[in-house]
């Protein structure tokens, strides 16, 4: 009898793609406990993508049409990357035969084998969807006003009827960037659902609608004591809410405050992606660095 399959996936298109290069080199780099296969959502890549991918070894599938939903072919035109979000809780459709499926945004990259090692060899044997609330002692904005809060429950209202907002609001959202499940966690088939009733429901799609995924996932597990295990931040460090600190001694990025353990997976959200920020770090300067894996290698070189 075999060992337990695990397959890492994530999404891109051609704008995405140098995003998601960086994450595969970074995984393809890691000597994990655990072996895992990669496969990639095809959002509508060129031949010249698709052979810049190929050394990876990866799956190729595209994406079809997984829900329907008023205003799609519109929506599409506008953000044609929605698709890898509609496509997301029928990951087990694309990818069949894995006893366990980790999705990692295409705005992610692997600075150590930790989250890997962890949570797909997890949630291959238990039903519990394992994934990093947006919520950390180290993400400020959350201590400093109620904004985030109020996005949060922006963002709710204009996804979902007042009753289920309220069953469920303040509740910590977990962010569905870094996440893995098992073939057989009943997660899928209640988030596929949940989905699909907010799309269909909502009476054209919109920008305000942009995180009606990882609300429905949100909605799911609350409204159905779906089971979950929390995971540390360093599973999945928004650096949205908080920029890491780099170890002078090593070149690896820390969290910021005491103690300054190594983080596992930096994710890129909202404007953080490209832009070259000061970053503190433990020997009190600062250094000058985009948070991408290509600019953390050379860093690295320089060491």
């Amino acid at each position: 009898m075999g060992g337990l399959r695990h397959i890492i996936v994530t999404a891109t298109d051609d704008t995405y793609l140098p995003l998601a290069l960086d994450l595969l080199r970074s995984l393809r780099r890691l000597k994990p406990s655990v072996d895992f296969d990669i496969g990639i959502l095809d959002l509508g890549l060129s031949e010249n993508s698709k052979a810049q991918l190929s050394p990876f070894n990866v799956t190729l599938k595209t994406t079809g049409i997984n829900i329907d939903y008023p205003g799609r072919l519109a929506w599409e035109q506008q953000a044609p990357f929605y698709r890898a979000m509609t496509s997301r809780p029928y990951l087990r459709d694309y990818f069949p035969g894995y006893d366990s499926y980790m999705w990692m945004d295409g705005d992610t990259w692997a600075q150590n084998a930790q989250a890997i090692e962890t949570m797909l060899p997890a949630a291959a044997t238990d039903d519990a969807v394992y994934i990093v609330p947006e919520i950390d002692r180290d993400y400020l904005p959350y201590f400093h006003s109620s904004q985030p809060w109020e996005y949060h429950l922006k963002w709710y209202k204009a996804n979902f009827p007042d009753n289920i907002v309220h069953a469920i609001f303040p509740r910590p959202m977990f962010n569905t960037g870094i996440m893995a499940l098992s073939a057989k966690s009943p997660v899928w088939n209640k988030w596929a659902e949940t989905f699909k009733d907010c799309l269909q429901r909502l009476p054209q799609v919109g920008r305000e609608n942009f995180m009606s995924e990882q609300l429905s996932l949100n909605v799911a597990l609350h409204m159905n004591s779906l089971p979950y295990k929390v995971m540390p931040a360093e599973f999945n460090w928004l650096s949205l809410y908080s920029l890491p600190m780099m170890d002078a001694a090593t070149g690896h990025y820390v969290r910021p405050t005491v103690p300054r353990t190594e983080i596992s997976v930096i994710h890129l959200t909202h404007q953080k992606k490209l832009r070259t920020l000061d970053l503190a770090t433990t020997d009190g300067k600062t250094v000058q660095r985009v948070l991408t894996f290509s600019d953390y290698e050379r860093g690295l070189m320089t060491k």
